[in-house]
């Protein structure tokens, strides 16, 4: 590990003697430094953020908070099976979602009733949390806890009173548990609630309502190994989405001024997943996403798994951009880790594990064109030993690392880790191979951090070099990997137009099976060969598979609306606007945004089907050009026969749309006939008065 050898390091900066021969210091330090806790942190590289509560039981991603206790009754609660899944699917480590914003509490906290103590399983007497800290250290696992600031179902929210309260259930959580490696805290702050039978919206100052500072303190005071996460920190930061993806430049450094979690400066939330580079503070980025695809964080009933080929994507947008990985894991209301979950959890962890298990570098020569000395050698980024590193002599901002394999190599998997423990340092790098005599690059970047992977098509040479640059005063490399992943098999991916006609993107040597409807046995899936005619929408099931080697996908779904080329946009705000068809032009990335009205909301969107029809369902796809204005986040659905006399359909909340702006589908429970809709947005989520619509569709049954 680092750890020890940044300690000798710092402190000592002593000149040694090997062999007779002088050997100079080790480079200084650049730039602001990672504490022990957050180079252990690094370290991790893959964990979960475990969700699980009375949102398991009411399918919902934040509860209002008026949610009966006693729906919380599973059946089979097994820690031991979540943690044990984790440890065998390669994570370090799993943080529970001990309170989230509906307030309930997966541990019996003496301060509050709304929690396990009133529910019937194990008679009140449970402690979620506590069997997971007992469950993690079986396995060999880091526990981690999440605490909302946001509680809905407190009586004192917004006053004094429920900051002191928040406090002491924080103590509670980091006195009675064990050692905790992170502390999960989000910006979610305010809004509609319970909040003790009040039924009321509470608006709070994010900024100093829950006093942040004493917040940090007390988990430095009784944690002091702990990492703590927020949107600025101070110990690890939001990557600034939802979506799995770090940034390819990626400074563990930042300055975050006078931020605070849940900060809603466009510009600073864009600069979290490149971070800064001579940042005044080291907070590195952490990347978190769901298992659950689309994503949700909560379990909710037939929502698949991502497939192996996206979570090998996730891999490489987090782990491979130089940012642990949180991968949310939804527990099921039994109480355990879905079969589904598990299987694809497994799996993802064998092909990370067939990816890098043989670094082919271990057998090849490696000279630099730069050493500090015989300890900073080339030949220390080929020993598997992330204590030991290549450094450059001062004054060296430029230099290259050749590779010899000593006979033709097949690869396509590069890795870099940087000696993070003196500072962060590489700004540019190029990978190239010797081909005809001359070398000629595959591969380039920016920063390296912790980790880089980068991923290329197959390539043969005997030599390769890697040329790095840097703004410090030298350079360093810890390792360095070069690796043959084995292909994988490419997941379908269903489209469907205007008219209905449903086609698949097709891949030379691979086919794609399709099924149609809800629950099609294994027989009703046939090989894709042209386009399928569906204009009434509906569900496809299909998988890919390689004809060579028989090797299959796992089954995905994808649900499509009903045929939308007759469609018309009747008004946006009573008054007709050509933008409107870009609700319903099948492309996310266009899309309508009204203006800001007088009195802000409500903006209403009604739309002709052309046909009278039978619908249960509805979805909305926000804007996906990463702003916010216009996010609409509560809404009202109508439906009309004839475009006067209308009927309500359905009304709530997009949940976290803001964080997770994908394409909400929303069931009206039953089946209507309808030739009109209308949609009214009530509010957005930066209460800007205005709405956006990227598509809307709706569902036949």
């Amino acid at each position: 590990m680092m750890m020890k050898h940044f300690q000798q390091t710092v402190t000592f900066l002593i000149t040694v003697t090997v062999f007779g021969c002088s050997q100079p210091n080790p480079p200084e330090p650049y730039g602001v430094l990672p504490s022990q806790a957050q180079l252990a942190w690094h370290e991790m590289e893959y964990y979960s953020l475990v969700c699980y509560g009375l949102n398991t039981y009411t399918e919902e991603e934040w509860a209002y908070g008026d949610v009966d206790p006693k729906l919380f009754n599973p059946g089979d609660l097994n820690t031991d099976q979540w943690a044990q899944t984790a440890s065998e699917a390669g994570m370090k480590g799993m943080i529970l979602v001990a309170k989230h914003h509906d307030g309930f509490c997966l541990w019996p906290s003496q301060y509050t009733d709304y929690s396990v103590k009133a529910t019937p399983w194990k008679n009140g007497q449970g402690d979620v949390l506590g069997d997971l800290a007992q469950s993690c250290k079986k396995y060999g696992l880091k526990l981690g806890v999440y605490l909302s600031p946001w509680d809905r179902n407190h009586a004192e929210y917004g006053r004094p009173e429920y900051v002191d309260y928040y406090y002491r259930q924080l103590e509670e959580l980091l006195t009675g548990y064990g050692d905790i490696f992170e502390f999960w805290i989000d910006g979610a702050n305010g809004g509609t609630g319970y909040y003790g039978g009040a039924n009321e919206r509470r608006n709070i100052d994010a900024k100093t309502y829950y006093g942040y500072d004493s917040i940090f303190s007390i988990v430095e005071k009784y944690q002091p190994n702990a990492v703590i996460f927020s949107d600025v920190g101070p110990g690890t930061r939001w990557v600034g989405n939802e979506n799995g993806v770090g940034g390819a430049t990626n400074w563990n450094t930042i300055s975050p001024g006078d931020k605070s979690p849940g900060t809603s400066d466009s510009e600073y939330v864009k600069k979290l997943s490149s971070g800064d580079e001579g940042g005044e503070k080291w907070i590195p980025a952490e990347v978190n996403t769901t298992l659950l695809w689309p994503k949700a964080w909560y379990y909710h009933t037939g929502h698949p798994v991502r497939s192996l080929a996206n979570l090998m994507d996730l891999y490489y947008t987090s782990v491979g951009c130089g940012s642990p990985l949180n991968l949310g894991l939804a527990i099921s209301p039994d109480g355990l880790i879905r079969e589904a979950d598990r299987r694809a959890l497994l799996k993802f962890g064998e092909q990370v594990k067939r990816e890098f298990e043989n670094n082919l570098l271990l057998g090849a020569k490696v000279t630099a064109n730069n050493e500090r000395g015989r300890a900073y050698s080339a030949g220390q980024v080929a020993d598997n030993n992330s204590e030991t590193y290549w450094a450059t002599a001062d004054g060296v901002q430029k230099a290259t690392l050749e590779i010899d394999f000593g006979q033709e190599t097949v690869f396509n998997r590069l890795m870099l880790q940087e000696y993070i423990a003196l500072g962060q340092r590489v700004s540019e790098f190029s990978f190239e191979i010797e081909k005809n005599g001359e070398f000629v690059e595959i591969a380039s970047g920016t920063t390296v951090g912790y980790k880089r992977l980068l991923r290329f098509e197959d390539v043969t040479t005997q030599k390769a070099r890697l040329t790095m640059a840097t703004n410090a005063p030298s350079l360093t490399l810890s390792n360095m990997g070069v690796y043959q992943a084995p292909a994988l098999v490419p997941d379908p991916l269903p489209s469907i137009d205007l008219e209905g006609k449903l086609s698949f993107a097709l891949t030379k040597g691979i086919s794609v099976y399709y099924a149609l409807g809800e629950n099609p046995g294994s027989s009703e899936f046939k090989k894709y060969t042209s386009l399928v005619f569906m204009p009434g929408g509906g569900k496809v099931h299909c998988f890919s598979k390689d004809e060579k080697t028989g090797f299959c996908t796992d089954k995905i779904v994808a649900e499509f609306g009903v045929a939308r080329n007759k469609w018309k946009i009747v008004s946006v705000d009573g008054q007709a606007n050509d933008a409107g068809k870009f609700i319903m032009d099948n492309d996310p990335e266009s899309f309508l945004l009204t203006g800001e009205r007088p009195a802000k909301h409500p903006h209403e969107l009604i739309i002709d089907m052309a046909e009278l029809r039978g619908i249960n369902a509805f979805s909305y796809l926000p804007r996906q050009d990463g702003e916010k204005e216009g996010i609409i986040y509560e809404y009202e659905f109508w439906g009309s026969e004839d475009g006067s006399d209308w009927f309500e359909l359905s009304r709530g909340t997009f949940s976290n749309i803001e964080n997770n702006p994908n394409r909400r589908i929303v069931p009206f429970g039953t089946q209507v006939k309808a030739r009109y809709v209308k949609m009214l947005a009530l509010s957005d989520v930066r209460e800007s008065g205005k709405a956006s619509w990227a598509e809307v569709e709706v569902f036949a049954e």
